[in-house]
């Protein structure tokens, strides 16, 4: 049996990292290899018995999707940590398993065929000042009505469209992302006091289903306070999305307790006219917050 079980911690993670599960790798039943990448993903192949939830609960990292690679084995992809760190874990009987689950890997997620539905961009792409905020965004975003789109585009608008409907394995996956991203800005470790807050969708429903489990799991994750009850919807209205010179703000009640005096990040799945931040920033301005920040998944083209 060969094993390499030598974790990388970030040095100013120390503090909050989970160290004594980083220790206990040692003692997980089962054979493994946990190939992560710079980009911030993580590929495994492991055998039946092999707790791989454990093992990525002891780093942070989040399973996007696990099958059944054959009656023994199952094969995953995952989002790790922020830090680019490039290595290897695995337990393993010999070099030779050792080189062939290495080839079934990269075969499998690095081939012209890589089974993903979603993108796992874990960068900001680009950014945009809306009323002189600042506002980022992850994916250039492409109306579904425009023709012959890519593969990775196509990619965008399915994670999109499961924003959009609340979906409930989207919720964890997005907020390990918008982490991740976040994560990485200058501007979120200079906020003394910051808290999440979603653009409120059209309806209630829509809103709860969007924003409640989300808001929670990625503010938890970023550690700042949950804003998503800042904003009650008093009535459902049309979808205004991208319009302007409608007052978007007409069927919202603010909760200035959770604005006032602190460092407001908004977030949202499209950008398209930035109407709706806009008014939602001026509103938190004269609320009393001491800054305003858009985060989206994506922008319109």
């Amino acid at each position: 049996m060969i094993e390499n079980l030598v974790v990388s911690v970030p040095f100013e993670d120390l503090d909050d990292a989970p160290i004594y599960n980083y220790f206990r790798l040692s003692e997980m039943p089962g054979e493994f290899l946990v190939i992560q990448k710079e980009n911030g993903m993580f590929y495994f192949l492991c055998s039946h018995d092999c707790p791989i939830e454990k093992i990525s609960r002891s780093f942070d990292w989040y399973i996007v999707s696990k099958d059944k690679f054959n009656d023994h084995l199952t094969i995953g992809i995952g989002l790790a940590d922020k830090e680019p760190i490039e290595g290897e874990l695995y337990r393993l009987q010999d070099e030779t398993t050792l080189n062939l689950w290495r080839d079934i890997l990269r075969f499998t997620f690095e081939g012209d065929f890589v089974r993903q539905f979603f993108p796992y961009d874990t960068y900001f792409k680009g950014k945009v000042r809306y009323d002189e905020a600042l506002c980022f965004y992850i994916h250039d975003y492409y109306p579904t009505r425009t023709k012959d789109l890519t593969p990775h585009q196509k990619k965008v608008s399915n994670l999109v469209f499961r924003f959009k409907e609340g979906t409930e394995n989207a919720a964890p996956l997005l907020a390990k992302i918008f982490s991740l991203c976040i994560g990485r800005m200058p501007f979120f470790k200079e906020m003394k006091s910051p808290v999440l807050i979603p653009i409120p969708a059209a309806t209630r429903e829509r809103n709860i289903a969007r924003f409640a489990r989300f808001c929670s799991l990625l503010s938890r994750r970023l550690k700042i306070a949950d804003g998503f009850r800042a904003i009650w919807i008093k009535e459902d209205r049309e979808q205004l999305k991208g319009t302007t010179g409608h007052n978007k703000l007409s069927n919202l009640i603010f909760h200035s307790e959770y604005i006032r005096g602190k460092d407001v990040i908004l977030v949202d799945d499209i950008a398209t006219t930035g109407q709706s931040f806009i008014q939602m920033k001026r509103k938190c301005m004269q609320l009393g917050a001491n800054s305003v920040v858009g985060v989206f998944l994506g922008k319109t083209v």
